[in-house]
């Protein structure tokens, strides 16, 4: 298997993906938050393949030309798109599937990261909050936050990669994962635990990873698990392809994507018009979730 792979979507625009090799890493955390614990053992038994980077504004526009981020403009067409819901992601992935078949692997498909495929990816062999160490200080040279992105999400492959190569893992736009929300997840895992996911009907609240360009560091931490409805779409919503072997373990509605997104996307608008608490919702922090 390469250990890197490029997918040519419409217009030319690339998409690079890194080969992620099976082994064993210990998720969750000792002493941050009680649905970080406890620390277990997952083994990750299969390869897989992981973007490069969060998609970036210029790819999702080859899959949803009209797609409205927050951020916009050739300026912004290398930084990761944003105000992406969990549905549309998924639905990117099914276009991709279709669109980049030739050049996907026989084999694999194109979905979310499992939460446990998306912190092993993270982490790359470390134990600390972030690839490149503990702190604040750590956290600047692997990841954009409230402390450096200056009100913004940046362009991708600016900073210091991770031993698999993965960019951008953390802050910059928080990441979609496949899995749905369970608080309790851990508790109910023993050590060892092989390829770890919690599915459920695609209207549950989902998981997302990896904090963003607006929010504190600790919030960027390896480890650090947050959630949302599926069909939420904020600012710095943003999400990564994997390529996985098999067929794709969760899949978006049976609505046609054009015709979801086109839903979503006049009840993100009625949404954002009337709501002035989710425009500030980075601000305040996540009151109410981030106490242990």
């Amino acid at each position: 298997m390469d250990p890197q792979l490029s997918i040519t979507l419409p217009n030319n625009v690339e998409m690079t993906f890194q080969l992620i090799p099976p082994g064993e890493f210990w998720m969750g955390s000792r002493g941050y938050r009680k649905d970080e614990e406890p620390l277990h053992l997952v083994h990750i038994t299969q390869p897989f393949y992981m973007g490069t980077f969060p998609v970036t504004q210029r790819q999702f526009a080859t899959f949803r030309p009209d797609h409205e981020n927050h951020f916009s403009g050739e300026k912004f067409a290398d930084h990761p798109a944003g105000q992406v819901d969990w549905h549309e992601a998924l639905e990117f992935c099914q276009w991709l599937n279709e669109n980049g078949r030739d050049e996907i692997p026989a084999g694999f498909t194109p979905t979310l990261p499992s939460e446990a495929q998306w912190e092993y990816g993270c982490r790359a062999g470390t134990d600390t909050e972030y690839y490149t160490g503990d702190g604040a200080a750590a956290l600047a040279t692997a990841g954009w936050y409230d402390g450096n992105s200056e009100g913004s999400t940046q362009r991708v492959g600016e900073l210091q990669p991770n031993a698999f190569g993965l960019y951008d893992m953390h802050g910059n736009v928080w990441e979609w994962c496949r899995d749905a929300w369970d608080a309790h997840a851990y508790k109910r895992r023993s050590d060892g635990v092989c390829d770890p996911e919690v599915t459920s009907d695609a209207d549950t609240d989902r998981v997302f990873r990896g904090g963003g360009w607006c929010i504190s560091s600790g919030f960027c931490r390896a480890a650090y698990r947050y959630w949302g409805r599926p069909d939420n779409r904020v600012r710095y919503h943003g999400f990564r392809v994997c390529l996985v072997s098999g067929p794709c373990p969760v899949s978006p509605a049976a609505e046609p994507a054009s015709e979801a997104g086109a839903r979503r996307d006049a009840a993100a608008k009625a949404e954002r018009a009337g709501s002035a608490r989710e425009n500030n919702l980075s601000e305040v922090r996540f009151p109410n979730r981030d106490t242990k």
